[in-house]
């Protein structure tokens, strides 16, 4: 099933919205139904502002974290080509291993499905250990406990969710201000068209904090892991896209790539890779 996004789910909401507003009659005002509704309206406003905040936060750390773990990567990269290609080949396989497992993952928890590649980078690399460059050695080292550490933090910021309770408070709300709405409707035209506008910001305001929650603004999984593609294609190795992930419009293949792999199987299962060349 094809991803929601915001936008489209609150244009979705309209058509429902509209012979709501026709042929639902109201009652007309009342000073308990005007109380409910600016204390609900108020109550909204403030904790939706609250959670958005809080999870745009959340959402531009994860991207900077990221995109600082595709630099590492990078450099992790270019440092071993000084022990010889053969060393920087294998360190290219556990590196381009590790962003296949890391793309046909959701990025709440790649940590733990990523983890045994980057285990290979550590027994790679080890190998090197007494031999001639004990520098050079430390600085990759020092890289690889970088990218450890910056997975530790993207791991721990991208479990922060609102929690059931959190969602409960704000669709109740939601659906209070509707009622009122809906309760206090005159059948004029004005009326029906602000009620329609409302209601579908209403739903254009929860369907954005599910997209931050998700990271998947637009629908798309966050924009930065296209520095992930540019790092495979980097290290000398083909872009990988997932069939399933791309059909769901979770991943996108951007038109101007014309030669990549392509993942036929669903995440998780065995492997399926397809070489693609337009």
């Amino acid at each position: 099933m094809k991803y929601i996004d915001a936008i489209t789910g609150s244009l979705i909401s309209v058509v429902f919205f509209i012979p709501m507003s026709i042929y639902i009659n109201g009652v007309g005002s009342t000073p308990v139904i005007e109380t409910l509704l600016t204390i609900s309206s108020f109550l909204f406003a403030i904790l939706a502002g609250f959670f958005i905040s809080r999870l745009n936060s959340r959402y531009d750390q994860i991207r900077e974290l990221i995109s600082n773990e595709d630099a590492y990567f990078y450099s992790l990269f270019k440092t071993a080509k000084v022990y010889g290609k053969k060393f920087a080949d294998d360190i290219a396989k556990s590196i381009d291993n590790y962003y296949i497992a890391c793309f046909e993952n959701e990025l709440t928890d790649y940590y733990k499905h990523t983890a045994p590649y980057l285990d290979d980078l550590y027994k790679t690399l080890n190998a090197l250990k007494g031999k001639n460059g004990d520098n050079l050695y430390a600085n990759m080292f020092s890289i690889l406990l970088s990218i450890e550490l910056v997975r530790n933090k993207n791991s721990v910021i991208s479990k922060e969710r609102l929690t059931k309770g959190q969602w409960l408070v704000l669709i109740c709300l939601a659906i209070v201000i509707l009622f009122c709405l809906l309760y206090i409707n005159t059948n004029q035209i004005f009326f029906q068209l602000i009620m329609v506008l409302v209601s579908a910001v209403l739903v254009l305001v929860l369907l954005t904090l599910r997209d931050l929650q998700n990271l998947r603004l637009g629908g798309k999984l966050m924009p930065v892991l296209e520095s992930g593609q540019e790092v495979l294609e980097s290290i000398g190795k083909l872009r990988y896209y997932n069939k399933t992930l791309a059909k769901k419009g979770i991943m996108e293949i951007p038109k101007e790539i014309k030669h990549y792999r392509l993942g036929l199987h669903k995440p998780g299962e065995k492997a399926n890779v397809k070489i693609i060349d337009k």
